[in-house]
């Protein structure tokens, strides 16, 4: 595997062959194909594997077991951010191949989802015990919020480090941080706004 990273790092996912990637493993073309059909199905496997990498942490630190009553959810949130933003620096190529061939290729579609639910039910898991506290905001839609910030981060995480500027890259983080805790956590010593028995924001309309 650390041979077909390597090519499809250095050549994308069209110009890299099972020859390039047998070279560089040393092994006969044969082998390569005893293990994976095509470069599609290391590529595929890859999948699974970076997304491991990048997403089992930061579910694994959103969990309400690991930090409650020891760390300050607020300041979780941030190193959180910070970190799925660095995270993009982790294997550039194969991320732009995987995002390339999500929408090109439907096979793809199926584990990116499945770790994009993973990821939305651990935020949901958090806003949970962060409510449990009473640091919501009162006017938070509990169902949407996870998606919205999911997405948010992921879509900004993406786009400052395809800016090719580190710098960029941090402030970013805390930008899309701090957007997010001003969209999640109520102000502190503030009331809040009231709740709809929904769960919606209510509108001077509505009352």
């Amino acid at each position: 595997m650390r041979a077909a990273i390597a090519c499809f790092e250095r050549h994308g996912f069209e110009e890299t062959t099972t020859s390039m990637i047998a070279a560089r493993a040393g092994v006969a073309v044969g082998t390569v194909y005893n293990y994976f059909h095509d470069k599609r199905a290391l590529i595929l496997e890859l999948l699974e594997e970076t997304h491991r990498e990048l997403a089992d942490p930061v579910i694994a630190g959103l969990d309400p077991a690991r930090w409650r009553g020891r760390t300050d959810p607020r300041m979780l949130t941030r190193k959180l951010i910070d970190a799925v933003f660095r995270s993009q620096s982790l294997r550039p190529g194969i991320q732009r191949i995987l995002w390339a061939r999500y929408f090109k290729d439907p096979d793809f579609v199926a584990p990116f989802e499945a770790i994009r639910e993973r990821l939305q039910q651990a935020i949901v898991a958090f806003l949970a015990a962060v409510d449990e506290q009473g640091l919501c905001r009162m006017d938070l839609d509990r169902k949407l919020a996870p998606f919205v910030i999911l997405n948010a981060v992921q879509w900004n995480a993406t786009q400052a480090y395809l800016q090719g500027d580190p710098r960029q890259v941090g402030r970013a983080a805390r930008a899309t941080a701090e957007l997010v805790e001003r969209y999640v956590f109520a102000v502190p010593g503030g009331s809040g706004r009231r709740r709809s028995p929904v769960g919606r924001v209510r509108t001077s309309r509505s009352r």
